[in-house]
């Protein structure tokens, strides 16, 4: 399917410039399919046109995703930059913190299922990740999944009694008191967490 369509063309359904990076196709692939997806329109003609910009999308990200520039193409992008500074604010768009800082968003604006998505992307590049699991857990309950949610907050509450541990280790006197008080602190973590995630995402509802 993809061999109809020219390198060319398939950078300009990504609205990408020729020489594009791979993180660069990704990023601009991730992002038209969020807006074109045909979930996204309610009626029969838009959700139809949605449906065919998402075959040309798909087309064009399979033509792009392992197509290596050209040294000119990659030459004329050195060149631009060069003429045409840019403040570089990532190295690799696509890793842990960059997914999770998207289901923030995401979640911040109701939009739970893709926060999930992002959630789940940033656990995968970095299984220790701590705040994802806390989001992924609160996403979890608002959508009526609730023993992934506690799966979730369970993890996290692992994670940080490690941190916990190797962050107050001294000796082994201590480390039997706080044994005892890590089951306590564990208990009243899920609540928390809940009051903490309403407070950065500006939620005033109460979590059922």
């Amino acid at each position: 399917m993809s061999d109809r369509m020219s390198i060319e063309e398939a950078y300009s359904v990504l609205e990408l410039k020729p020489g594009a990076s791979q993180a660069e196709i990704k990023h601009a692939y991730r992002n038209l399919v969020k807006i074109w997806h045909p979930d996204n329109f309610p009626q029969t003609l838009q959700k139809q046109e949605a449906e065919e910009k998402i075959k040309l999308i798909n087309e064009a990200y399979n033509k792009l995703k392992s197509y290596q520039p050209t040294y000119t193409q990659q030459s004329a992008r050195t060149s631009e930059s060069y003429q045409k500074p840019i403040a570089r604010v990532y190295v690799n768009r696509f890793n842990a913190e960059a997914f999770y800082n998207d289901g923030v968003e995401n979640a911040k604006l109701g939009r739970y299922e893709d926060a999930l998505t992002d959630f789940t992307h940033a656990i995968r590049l970095n299984p220790n990740y701590t705040e994802a699991y806390k989001y992924r857990g609160y996403v979890c309950s608002m959508l009526g999944y609730e023993h992934r949610a506690a799966s979730d907050l369970d993890k996290a509450a692992q994670l940080e009694g490690q941190l916990r541990i190797r962050e107050n280790y001294s000796s082994p006197s201590s480390r039997r008191s706080k044994r005892s008080k890590r089951k306590s602190k564990s208990k009243s973590l899920i609540g928390r967490f809940f009051q903490w995630i309403k407070s950065l995402l500006g939620f005033n509802r109460r979590y059922r």
